[in-house]
């Protein structure tokens, strides 16, 4: 969790420089009124801005353009790459008790293993184009678009390469078993709430967290994206996007079954279709 509190500590330095180069925005304004009737005309593509964003959505930069007196339109890129996030998942081996089960050598070999190190790799790009309706002469706008990029939200991983050969014989040797003897014995791998994520045929654990490919977006916004009388502008957007439900993905395509319908985290991702989304936008107007 240690890289988690340096990137919410990054956030807030970034948020605290945003807010004093908004304050410090009107003087900068005031210094170029030579510059008023040029930035005040209202037209179609006759401006263009470039911006910097920081958020839950991650960094990202972006070009602003007027489509209309009202209508702003903004398309670029943003995601995350911070640190892995580690943590420490149980082995599901030692819930077996079965004496079948337990008497084979591969599930005693299982046993032994008490948890594994994993790491969470954030590892989120999308390219997106939206556009801000400005309906009303105040800041507040509303904006709707498109994301279209990673489908992967989460990506697990073991930090011991290769060394779960001990986990994979034993998942094998329970569906062996499962097969033979038409029972449901549940698989051996490691927890990850109401999951179990197994390893792989090279000894891994390998298990993305997926979502669609093209994402609508949904917000409002208060600020400008596209400054009427000066160079800096500052806005801040809020809003949804829509992902579909997602999905825990093994690395050959198949998806993992969750344990249980009922509670944990299967609960929460049942109603996870969309993803909130709060970006702080600077902004410098070219022309």
């Amino acid at each position: 969790m240690k890289q988690f509190r340096n990137f919410i500590s990054q956030f807030c330095r970034v948020m605290a420089v945003t807010a004093t180069i908004a304050l410090l925005t009107p003087a900068i304004g005031a210094q170029e009124n030579n510059n008023l009737k040029l930035h005040s005309e209202n037209g179609m593509l006759n401006h263009l801005s470039v911006g910097l964003q920081t958020g839950l959505g991650g960094v990202g930069v972006d070009v602003a353009m007027p489509l209309h007196r009202i209508v702003t339109v903004r398309a670029g890129i943003v995601g995350n790459a911070f640190g892995d996030i580690k943590f420490k998942a149980i082995n599901t081996a030692s819930q077996i008790t079965q004496s079948q089960l337990v008497e084979d050598d591969a599930v005693k070999r299982a046993k032994m293993v008490d948890k594994v190190e994993l790491a969470l790799k954030p590892r989120f790009w999308n390219a997106f184009i939206m556009a801000e309706v400005h309906p009303f002469p105040t800041p507040f706008y509303f904006s709707a678009g498109l994301f279209a990029g990673s489908r992967t939200f989460l990506h697990f991983r073991n930090t011991n390469e290769g060394a779960l050969q001990s986990l994979y014989d034993a998942n094998q040797k329970v569906e062996d078993y499962n097969a033979m003897f038409h029972t449901n014995y549940p698989p051996v791998g490691l927890k990850f709430g109401d999951y179990v994520f197994t390893a792989d045929e090279n000894y891994n654990i390998d298990v993305k967290m997926k979502t669609w490919t093209v994402k609508p977006y949904l917000g409002i916004g208060f600020g400008q994206s596209m400054a009427q009388h000066h160079r800096l502008s500052v806005a801040v957007d809020a809003g949804l996007l829509f992902w579909g439900s997602p999905k825990f993905v093994l690395n050959n395509g198949k998806q993992i079954k969750s344990t249980s319908k009922e509670s944990g985290i299967t609960h929460f991702i049942s109603w996870f279709s969309a993803y909130p989304m709060i970006q702080v936008r600077l902004a410098y107007k070219i022309f």
